[in-house]
């Protein structure tokens, strides 16, 4: 089934393998005719921002298992593995995580990711302990 999809203004969107932009100063309207992954670019997360938070970590795992379809693949176990100690750390998102895996299991790898990036919108309470203040600390000096 096609999907008809608006991309704003100098928005990124990734489809298929390609990062388009759309360089012009109005909305332009894709038509996606092949079953390919698409993502907004709000949804695109680069390797660099992959080690913010724990969050960002499962969502990075999130996101290549979305573009990289593959049900089944051997990938799939370990980062079902890996969500589940993020569950373990943080049980506050037990259920999500739960969620997050049975869409995994039903090959539903968008919906997955759409919770995952529900994930990330908390990620200050899944911020690893060493870049917790680490902005603040100042070298200690004496006068």
């Amino acid at each position: 089934m096609p999907l008809k999809i608006r991309v704003k203004p100098e928005s990124k969107i990734f489809v298929g393998g390609a990062v388009l932009k759309n360089v012009s100063s109005r909305p332009i309207d894709l038509l996606i005719l092949s079953d390919s992954p698409v993502l907004r670019e709000d949804y695109m997360m680069n390797i660099d921002r992959r080690d913010e938070s724990d969050a960002s970590n499962v969502y990075f795992l999130l996101q290549i298992l979305y573009l990289f379809k593959g049900k089944g693949q051997p990938i799939d176990h370990l980062v079902v593995q890996t969500i589940q100690s993020f569950a373990a750390l943080y049980p506050q998102f037990a259920d999500d995580v739960e969620q997050i895996i049975a869409h995994l299991n039903n090959g539903e790898s968008f919906k997955a990711l759409r919770l995952g990036h529900k994930l990330l919108a908390d990620k200050e309470q899944t911020t690893p302990p060493a870049f917790v203040g680490a902005a603040e600390q100042q070298p200690q000096t004496e006068a």
